[in-house]
């Protein structure tokens, strides 16, 4: 339980940037260091987590935790992942708030961004490698980007469109 808790907690220990970016140190973590879990499991968990109310990095902390150790593995796998945000923001709020117009924390930002949107396209890319794996998923995948880019449509909309769009088309055609 204490190892659970002490793995998530340095994931969201080291992780700036949101839900997306735990994405690489929860892959490493859990697959390649601790074998917790393989890809697809991963894959499946980032799915159902996206789906669910609720940041990405909480979802899958519960459900990797609820997976390993049940109910209070979940709670244990939750209570790290936000430990450290949630320390951080009690300590930016009680001595920083007002250092975030300072140059120098621009320019920090700066840098976080940047760093931040390559560890979610290194995510993108991991991901998309065992999920378009035939011409319906491109298709989906494609449709679903320029949708959301260009047209700006809700990814709720997107889930249940695809998600019920499949059920329909896979029973329609006969597969499993």
């Amino acid at each position: 339980m204490l190892e659970l808790f002490l793995t998530f907690f340095k994931i969201g220990m080291f992780t700036f940037g949101g839900g997306y970016a735990m994405i690489p140190l929860i892959e490493r973590e859990m697959i390649y260091g601790k074998k917790w879990i393989d890809k697809d499991e991963l894959l499946e968990i980032i799915s159902i987590s996206q789906m669910t109310p609720g940041p990405i990095a909480i979802n899958a902390a519960t459900f990797i935790g609820k997976k390993r150790m049940g109910v209070l593995g979940s709670i244990a796998a939750t209570l790290g992942v936000v430990g450290p945000s949630l320390l951080v923001i009690i300590i930016i709020s009680a001595f920083f708030a007002k250092s975030f117009l300072n140059p120098v924390m621009q320019k920090l930002f700066i840098g976080l961004r940047a760093g931040i949107a390559a560890l979610i396209l290194s995510s993108v890319i991991k991901l998309s490698k065992n999920t378009l794996v035939d011409k319906l998923s491109y298709s989906i995948f494609f449709i679903s980007l320029l949708s959301l880019v260009l047209f700006n449509v809700s990814p709720i909309f997107l889930i249940l469109f695809f998600g019920i769009g499949c059920i329909i088309f896979f029973t329609i055609k006969g597969d499993r």
